[in-house]
């Protein structure tokens, strides 16, 4: 399925929006000149711009305003995208009493297979990744993500 750019535009300016006005909210840091709210302002304003352009190229090209795509068509392809939402659900309801890695290995793991990739690979690249991006969130960039079940070994 293809989307007119106008609509996807205005999309992202509702979104540019919300986002805009929720992160007027965040406190001030003390003894900054500026407050938490200055990043997501300034995502709000790029997402808002690009809006304006998709918006314009939408209007250029005209079309029509949605064109189904071959896999669209396809049995594998719905498959692939209910299975995709489904794996997006499944961790914003399983993330907090799994935690992050015993949700993230499950869905990689589903994910690669819907691509194709071999077991082996699917299960080493499934661990090693998720591994990964939960040292580098904990550690580095210190966004503590769930630990869920296992919080009693947390590291």
């Amino acid at each position: 399925m293809r989307l007119n750019d106008a609509i996807i535009g205005a999309v992202l300016i509702a979104l540019a929006a919300a986002l805009a006005f929720w992160s007027q909210g965040f406190p001030d840091i003390p003894g900054q000149q500026y407050g938490a709210a200055v990043f997501p302002t300034l995502i709000a304003a790029g997402l808002a711009g690009s809006g304006i352009l998709l918006i314009a190229s939408g209007v250029r090209h005209g079309g029509p305003a949605v064109a189904w795509a071959d896999w669209a068509r396809e049995r594998h392809g719905l498959r692939n995208v209910v299975i995709t939402v489904a794996a997006i659900l499944f961790y914003i309801l399983a993330a907090d009493t799994l935690g992050f890695i015993l949700t993230m290995v499950p869905i990689l793991l589903v994910m690669f297979r819907l691509l194709g990739v071999g077991w082996l690979i699917t299960i080493v690249v499934s661990v090693v990744v998720t591994f990964a991006i939960h040292y580098l969130f904990v550690n580095q960039l210190y966004v503590p993500l769930p630990w869920g079940l296992l919080a009693p070994v947390r590291w």
